[in-house]
This record gives C-alpha cells, structure tokens and sequence, in this order.
C-alpha cells in the first residue's frame, strides 16, 4: 500500500468539500451557510481555503451571486461523488451495526399486485412472527405499468411484480418465481367432469382483468395467435373483484395459477384449469429495489427475507406444475 496520496488528502478538512457543494447549489454565501447551520464568516474563510488548495478562484461574486469558474464547474461532480461515496459508507457501517430485524421496530412498505399479495403477503406476516421479528409491514397495491409510482409517490422500500415495464438503471430487480396462467370458472355453472376443453374456452365469455386501462389485456394476443378474438363481457382492474363477480355466471377468469388456486381453496365452487390454449402463456414474477438502497442494510435484510420465503413458494409451484403435467 502506498501513503503518496495520502498526504494530499491529509491536507483537507472534508468540511471544505460540504462547503463547497453548498456554494455550487447555493450560488451565495448566506444560503450556503444558513443551509449548513453556519456563520458567513465560517463559510467564506472555507472558500478561503478551498481556492489556496485548488489554486482557483472557484467562484467569482456577481450582481447574480457566487458563480462558479471552469475549474469549479469541472470538479464538482467529483467532490459531489466522493461526498455520496463517504456518506454511503457511514451509513452502511452504522446501520450494519444498529439495525437488528429482531430489535429494531422498522416498518417496510412493500408493493405488491392483488394477486401476489394473496400469495406472499400471509407467509411474510407469519414468518415474522414465527421468527418474533420487531419489524412491520405495509402493504401497497400495485402492478407491473405503475410499479414506479410505488417508488416515487408511497416510498416504497421494495416493489413485488410480474414483468415490471420501463425498467431504468436506477432500478434492479430479481427473479423470484415463474408461474403459469389457469382459468378459474363457477363449475356449479358449468358442470365439468374433465378439464376445460379449447373450444369450451375459446368461445365461452370472459371477465378480463387489465391494469393500464387499455381495452386490450395481455391475453387478447394470445387468442388472436390462435385465430380467435376473445368473447369479453365484464373489465376489472384486480384479479380479487373478478372471481367474486363471476360466481353464478358463465364467466371465466384466467389469472396467475398460484392466485386462482388460493381462491378455490376458500370457495368451493370455483374450479381451476389450465389454460387450453395451445401458446399457453407464462410469466415471471420479480423483486424491485432502488439501486440508491443497495448498500442500505434494512434493504439488504428484507431482500434476504423475500428471496427465503419465496424459495419456499418456488419448490411448491415447481411440485405443483409437475402434478397437473
């Protein structure tokens, strides 16, 4: 290891590099001192400073404010980086040290769509309490168009979905579990024997569940792959609404395998299928975080804590695909 930059660091207060962030946002002594509970005396001997290390005015005073020079303008996303990299590491060293799941009352706000939250939101409450976690839970509904929403208007600390659109690289997401679609139908309506057969299907009426407030569902592409426009007499924007409204009618719902086989294990007359269409479709559900949050030990725990439970729902799904096979 070699010390020969240490010593130029040594030589600087990091104070210096905060003052000087808050002139580049401020463009004035006094905001920037007010902004970091300080005298403009204190601020201006720090830019005092700053210009004898840097060899540069930095900011020149104008009937507009302190604007900066090239070379402010030049190194200023460096000071700002290196400033997100030290506080980012403090607060991974302390909250390594502070946040216990055991200990530590941290509630989590989770989006989750209708129909995982069926699934997932049972097990992550009683495994918290199986564990006797101190930690709590708000559920928030969501889907795969508006999952951002979850982020930037509820705060969000992880965003559960199938298919997430319009990933950006502010945001990572891991696969949890794959899943097929089955059909879900009164069968004290229907009276069936055996399965669903594809012409049953294909011309039967359907209740479909849209979640961008389209006309046209995912499914709707499918039946016209196989030569069919679907027969839709009732929209919904959750699975949940959907199977309550088709009990006693005709109408089918075709939804993730996992939710539709959760409804019928509450309500007995509603019958499971797998969906009879020859490009039968199927989906991945996804974990989502805030890159921003990806040294945060609170989010590194409850990532562990999904990844766990949902190891658990893989194996079932996996054994369950194979019986039905």
């Amino acid at each position: 290891m070699t010390y020969s930059n240490l010593s130029n660091i040594s030589r600087i207060d990091l104070n210096l590099l905060v003052a000087f962030q808050a002139l580049m946002i401020e463009r004035s002594v006094t905001r920037a001192a007010k902004s970091l509970f300080l005298t403009q005396s204190a601020v201006s001997a720090s830019l005092r400073k700053l210009r004898v290390i840097f060899q540069d005015e930095l900011f020149i005073r104008t009937s507009h404010g302190m604007n900066p020079t090239d070379k402010a303008v030049e190194i200023s996303p460096i000071i700002n980086e290196a400033l997100k990299s030290i506080s980012d590491l403090i607060i991974r060293v302390t909250q390594e040290n502070d946040f216990s799941p055991e200990s530590t009352k941290e509630t989590f706000r989770i989006g989750l769509t209708d129909d995982v939250e069926c699934l997932l939101a049972q097990k992550i409450i009683s495994e918290a309490q199986k564990r006797s976690l101190a930690v709590n839970f708000v559920f928030l509904q969501t889907n795969s168009h508006f999952w951002l929403k979850r982020f930037t208007e509820d705060d969000a600390d992880l965003v559960i979905c199938s298919n997430p659109k319009s990933m950006s690289s502010q945001y990572q997401a891991a696969d949890l579990f794959s899943s097929s679609y089955s059909c879900v139908y009164d069968n004290d309506v229907y009276q069936l024997k055996q399965a669903m057969h594809f012409e049953g299907y294909v011309y039967a009426p359907h209740a479909r569940v849209i979640f961008d407030g389209g006309r046209v569902g995912f499914l709707d592409e499918f039946f016209e792959a196989e030569g069919y426009k679907r027969k839709v007499k009732a929209t919904f924007f959750n699975f949940s609404t959907a199977i309550n409204s088709i009990i006693g009618t005709d109408l089918i719902v075709t939804m993730p395998t996992y939710g539709a086989e959760l409804f019928a294990e509450n309500n007995s007359k509603i019958r499971v299928n797998p969906v009879p269409l020859h490009l039968a479709p199927s989906f991945t559900v996804q974990m989502i975080w805030n890159v921003e949050n990806k040294q945060d030990s609170r989010i590194q725990w409850l990532r562990n804590f999904i990844l766990e439970i949902t190891t658990d729902i893989r194996t079932e799904l996996r054994v369950h695909t194979q019986i039905h096979l």
